[in-house]
């Protein structure tokens, strides 16, 4: 029986309320301002530079604040998009009924019949196709269907068998990694490699280039500034401190923008 845990996320673009964005924008820019505080401070060797260090990190924290909150309520904010496991394995079971049929006349080396509701399966993080007692032409036919819904299924995991020469069909492992090895797949999914299973794991989309140039520009101005602040205050007006504190702005704002959406 399937359950109702999550197979994996898709993601998508979704708008926020009010109050949604204020609180997505308050923990950013608190976020924000503890981290400029620590690099203020430390540009001062923790001796000094406590008050300036909250000025710094007071007004950014304001500006930050004002331009995530208006981010978020005009372009809302990339979400996971969660596929129950229970749908994924019937979406497959469906899409795969041909190969049963296939399977029902082909001339196997297992004993065993090859059918939907025994060989693709509910593994607890995924959906699980086991290619075992399939001839290697329906096997790669089941794979090449598990592909072409794969952002509708998420997570998937290929019992191949270890390929050895013991193996009941040798090539099947093999084959199998040469379709899922693509530069098409790589590019949308993590490829996890076990002893006798491979499993599909999707990847975060990128971020379109829009989006993070905006972002950079709202948030990195503010940070980039603070930090040369912070560092020259603490080196006596050395321009060269000033450079590494706005780098470390950018720094920590590539870092906000890659890992907090």
């Amino acid at each position: 029986m399937t359950s109702n845990r999550i197979a994996t996320p898709a993601w998508e673009r979704r708008p926020l309320t009010i109050k949604q964005s204020f609180v997505t924008a308050l923990v950013l820019a608190t976020y924000t301002g503890v981290l400029t505080y620590i690099v203020v401070i430390y540009a001062h060797a923790f001796r000094s530079g406590f008050l300036l260090g909250l000025q710094i990190a007071g007004i950014g924290w304001v500006l930050i604040f004002s331009s995530s909150f208006a981010s978020y309520s005009i372009m809302g904010r990339r979400v996971r998009v969660e596929i129950p496991v229970a749908e994924s394995v019937s979406h497959l079971r469906e899409v795969l009924g041909p190969i049963q049929a296939k399977a029902e006349h082909d001339i196997t080396t297992s004993s065993r019949q090859w059918h939907v509701f025994t060989h693709v399966v509910d593994r607890g993080l995924g959906v699980g196709v086991d290619l075992n007692d399939l001839e290697s032409a329906s096997a790669k036919a089941a794979v090449e269907i598990c592909l072409s819904v794969r952002h509708r299924i998420g997570r998937v995991t290929f019992v191949t068998g270890k390929g050895g020469v013991s193996s009941r069909n040798p090539e099947l492992r093999s084959q199998t990694l040469m379709q899922l090895a693509t530069s098409e797949i790589i590019a949308d999914f993590h490829l996890w490699k076990k002893r006798s299973t491979i499993t599909l794991r999707p990847r975060k989309p990128p971020m379109p280039r829009r989006e993070f140039l905006i972002k950079m520009v709202a948030l990195g101005g503010p940070l980039a500034g603070f930090g040369a602040i912070g560092f020259m205050d603490a080196a006596q007006a050395n321009t060269l401190s000033g450079v590494v504190g706005a780098g470390a702005g950018l720094f920590l704002t590539w870092l906000l923008i890659t890992h907090s959406r």
